[in-house]
């Protein structure tokens, strides 16, 4: 399953669901350049309005040890999801749903024998003007690559991944937080 992190209801909801059937299910998270929650808000992404998936403020209720692995995109990754999603499937979506969208081809090229459930959060209204209009801008996403990484301060911009495995939310972002 792949999605924003956001406030984690979403995709923690339904993923401690399913691995109630299969713990084997696979979370992968995706959050803008500039998020606290998973360590990227050094990350100064200028044209970022990628709502819904990352925040400036810590919300207690994202529960890091559901992830099994983490996307962090900027503004113009998120956008050739957007398009492409549009342009292949006729589907349209914002810039959450963009980026989960990229994250799963990544993933799916990764592990080509799983099903990947993508969760759209948003619709494209209104992302019209900002992204839609600027199509012809946007890069192929089967073309875009992310950098992997072990650790965050490896991350960079404007596409990284790491596998997270499940682990907790680290103490010392706890301790920044209070």
């Amino acid at each position: 399953m792949v999605g924003g992190v956001g406030s984690g209801a979403s995709t923690g909801g339904l993923v401690e669901h399913l691995r109630r059937r299969d713990p084997s299910v696979r979370l992968v998270g995706v959050q803008p350049f500039g998020s606290v929650t998973f360590g990227s808000q050094d990350h100064h992404d200028p044209e970022a309005i990628i709502a819904g998936i990352g925040s400036s403020i810590v919300f207690d209720n994202v529960r890091h040890h559901l992830y099994d692995a983490l996307h962090w995109t900027d503004f113009t990754h998120a956008m050739a999801g957007t398009v492409g999603l549009l342009r292949d499937h006729a589907v349209f979506a914002g810039l959450s749903t963009g980026a989960a969208y990229l994250a799963a081809l990544y993933e799916a090229r990764r592990h080509p024998d799983q099903l990947h459930l993508v969760i759209g959060a948003d619709t494209g209204h209104r992302y019209v003007e900002r992204v839609h209009a600027r199509h012809a801008q946007a890069p192929d996403p089967a073309a875009l690559k992310p950098v992997e990484v072990t650790s965050i301060d490896q991350m960079r911009m404007p596409w990284s991944t790491m596998a997270w495995n499940r682990t907790p939310c680290p103490a010392q972002w706890k301790e920044s937080a209070a």
